[in-house]
């Protein structure tokens, strides 16, 4: 086997020990650095840290669909945008039995005539408890479905009415293991009458004696809604309420309860659980067969105009929680003996929740009307890139043509050509700056983070990993993002992050790193077009349930010449390569 040495052997081991030691190098400072004499053998030579910037061409894409099975979140509403155009979201999920069901109460025999016999501590294993011996009588008083949902998941108009319908799925949605995706056709999914329908806006339960008179206009106090909503409160009552159903103990230090949306299931459906027979109350499969879930959805004949809004609902229960719900309550009349001779009655209440757990299959439908206007997905130079979650607006990135022709200068050490400079990568950044007024952030918070994707073979939309082979070993590693360091610095996956303009205003970008060892790796030994083999795409973090969306400036040439506050300025996305020039012995 040939034996290879640091100058032949940097696309291996050596390369990436090399690699995150310059790393670690330009993380510290982007001032020019050398690597001294100590470092490389006698005659190798690293020369000082180069820069090349690069503009990105990006165009923004439609999507069909997301897998949307598994959801920890529901989303529900209609949200005409009026940038991005109307979205309307709804969901499926069906429930769990949760705990046993189980009522260990006292009862009186009536099937003796003297009214005398007692049986201490019978079990009820289902609701509908009524027989002809005993002198209970067990009813039903309502089933309810409780939709949870925290104070600030919410895009649009937070006072503006929507009618939402809960629909009772016909079948069985079978097996938590099945894909669902976004546009999933519910057609012929749920019976046509509606097991309840009401009117509802995010927060429409808070007391309005709890209300500060921010809240005749949210919007002149947008911080209010999404980093200090105790300010849209009356304090004073607030501290004279802290036992409220509303408030958390800590109301005022930033934080708020979760919140529900109480749906009243009609008799038909509530006198169906309620008569389920102990063993579909004991399995988890025969309750799904025995009542097979919900559809959730907006009264398409009562969508309003306007703009509407979208509430993500918390979908999941823990083990320490019961999150959305469904909630059935009880009552039972019943006859005890005080004495010999005395018969009283009295009336005891009951309830029984079905949570929504990991073993639930649940997943969101959405769709969207793209404002054509703003999002041309045939403009190959567009100005902005329009990005939204919920399978709506992406952006589609190609690395630039001067990059991936990079491959025929950095040349091959393997080479050893000792009058040649070849070129090693340190850090490769990819910089998308958001458009502030366009996006209107005080209005709608843009995503905390940004991902990347690539297509895989099943036309997925998959994290980029590529493998490398280390002694031997094929190791699975991301594309993008760097470990964070002991100083806390971000990871590079697409955070959002602010940075300060020469007079002191705020930028908001998202950063991404792509890792040096997968960079130079392709550059060398695929050539520079394996950069582009498969396409990426760029999108909100959690797409199946994040309806959040930006503006953001694009890599045309428009952005190269932005006019800011009577400042020209380049806002154009950058891809941003340092690099030190090697030469080997």
């Amino acid at each position: 086997m040939k034996n290879f040495s640091l100058k032949d052997t940097i696309h291996t081991v050596g390369q990436f020990l090399l690699i995150g030691l310059l790393s670690l190098t330009v993380a510290c400072k982007d001032d020019p650095a050398r690597i001294s004499g100590d470092v490389l053998p006698d005659g190798e030579k690293i020369k000082g840290l180069n820069y090349e910037g690069h503009i990105l061409t990006t165009t923004n894409t439609g999507r069909k669909k997301v897998r949307t099975s598994d959801a920890t979140y529901g989303i529900i509403g209609t949200f005409n945008d009026p940038v991005f155009g109307q979205s309307e979201a709804s969901f499926v999920t069906d429930f769990s039995i949760g705990s046993e069901v189980k009522f260990i109460v006292d009862i009186l025999d009536i099937s003796n005539s003297e009214d005398t016999v007692i049986h201490e501590d019978y079990i009820f294993s289902q609701f509908n408890n009524n027989v002809d011996t005993i002198a209970d009588t067990w009813k039903v008083d309502s089933l309810v479905l409780n939709l949870q949902y925290q104070f600030n998941n919410w895009y649009g108009n937070m006072l503006q009415n929507q009618s939402i319908n809960i629909f009772e799925l016909s079948s069985p949605l079978g097996s938590n293991n099945q894909e669902f995706f976004s546009d999933h056709d519910v057609t012929g999914m749920y019976f046509p009458e509606a097991r309840a329908t009401q009117s509802v806006h995010p927060n429409n339960e808070v007391p309005d004696s709890l209300k500060s008179s921010n809240w005749t206009n949210l919007y002149e106090y947008p911080d209010s809604l999404w980093n200090h909503p105790q300010y849209l409160w009356n304090n004073d009552k607030v501290q004279a309420d802290k036992d409220s159903s509303w408030l958390d103990a800590d109301f005022n230090g930033n934080t708020t309860t979760i919140k529900y949306w109480p749906f009243k299931l009609n008799e038909t459906l509530a006198d169906k659980i309620f008569n389920l027979s102990e063993s579909e109350l004991k399995n988890s499969n025969a309750f799904k067969e025995a009542f097979n879930g919900v559809y959730v959805t907006l009264d398409e004949a009562s969508v309003m105009s306007g703009e509407g809004w979208l509430t993500r609902i918390n979908l999941l229960s823990s083990s320490n929680a019961i999150a959305t719900n469904l909630t059935i309550h009880l009552s039972r009349d019943y006859k005890y003996l005080n004495s010999v001779n005395e018969i009283r009655d009295t009336i005891s209440n009951y309830q029984y929740t079905f949570p929504v757990n990991l073993e639930n299959v649940r997943f969101n439908t959405y769709s969207h009307e793209l404002n054509t206007s703003n999002i041309d997905t045939t403009d190959m130079e567009p100005e902005r890139i329009y990005i939204q979650g919920m399978a709506g607006s992406y952006m589609q990135m190609s690395l630039p043509d001067d990059v991936i022709n990079w491959v025929d200068s950095i040349g091959d050490p393997s080479e050893s050509d000792i009058d040649k400079d070849y070129h090693l990568a340190a850090n490769v950044e990819f910089f998308m700056e958001i458009d502030t007024i366009q996006s209107d952030l005080d209005k709608y918070p843009a995503p905390n983070r940004l991902v990347i994707k690539w297509l895989d073979d099943k036309g997925e939309l998959v994290d980029p990993v590529h493998t490398i082979e280390i002694n031997g070993n094929d190791i699975v590693t991301p594309i993008f993002g760097s470990n964070a360091d002991s100083q806390g610095n971000r990871s590079g996956i697409g955070e959002r992050v602010i940075r300060f303009s020469d007079d002191g205003n705020p930028e908001f970008i998202y950063r991404f790193i792509m890792r040096s060892d997968y960079f130079n790796h392709i550059m060398r030994r695929e050539g520079g077009a394996k950069l582009n083999e498969k396409q990426f795409f760029i999108g909100p973090e959690s797409t199946t349930a994040n309806f959040q969306r930006v503006v953001l400036y694009s890599g045309s040439e428009e952005n190269e010449q932005t006019v800011i506050d009577g400042q020209t300025v380049d806002k154009r996305m950058k891809m941003n390569v340092k690099y030190y020039q090697y030469r080997p012995r």
